[in-house]
């Protein structure tokens, strides 16, 4: 008969223990689908592709440039979405007038040229060269239709004009403007 010494012991039957346990867990999750921690994931459809400082985008239009965008910063993603910071978009009409937007943060889709720009500490701002300074906290812009919109309260100041309200929708060279809601006008000459 073999003699065991008892650290001979403790080790078999550690060893039983162990080997039982990851037998139970094989049986236990066998077919499981088991998923890594969300930490150890990427998001869904919204993979970062690249970062990069000084982002530029522009649009032509028979051959001229009708706007172009610049950002301090840009994140792109594999949903063609670009997060911004510091930005500007300079819109150019077919009479060669300019409408600048500036904003310090805001999203656009890659793919059509739209945007949504978002007030940060300053407000988003629209300077025409004809005049016209527009502020309010958010600005859409919709590239193709060349309109922007907002449904925040907002503040138009002009040569001949001091508009106020909530909800605009304008043309970026500012000929045609629509106010929503509690509509301040002050004519000036």
């Amino acid at each position: 008969m073999m003699k065991v010494t008892p650290s001979v012991f403790k080790a078999l039957v550690i060893s039983l223990i162990l080997a039982a346990v990851v037998y139970g867990g094989y049986l236990l999750f066998r077919g499981a689908d088991i998923m890594a921690p969300s930490l150890f994931r990427p998001a869904s459809g919204t993979r970062l592709i690249m970062s990069m400082d000084g982002f530029r985008f522009s649009q032509s239009e028979n051959g001229d440039v009708s706007w172009r965008m610049s950002a301090r910063s840009a994140d792109l993603y594999e949903n063609k979405e670009a997060q911004l910071k510091d930005i500007e978009i300079v819109f150019k009409s077919p009479d060669n007038k300019e409408a600048t937007l500036l904003g310090e943060q805001g999203t656009m889709d890659t793919s059509n040229g739209n945007a949504s720009i978002k007030r940060g500490v300053r407000e988003v701002r629209i300077i025409t060269s004809n005049g016209y300074l527009l502020t309010t906290d958010s600005l859409f812009w919709k590239a193709g239709e060349r309109l922007v919109w907002t449904t925040d309260p907002f503040k138009l100041l002009g040569k001949e004009i001091y508009l106020e309200g909530t909800g605009l929708s304008a043309n970026v060279n500012m000929s045609t403007i629509a106010v929503r809601d509690h509509v301040k006008a002050v004519l000036q000459e």
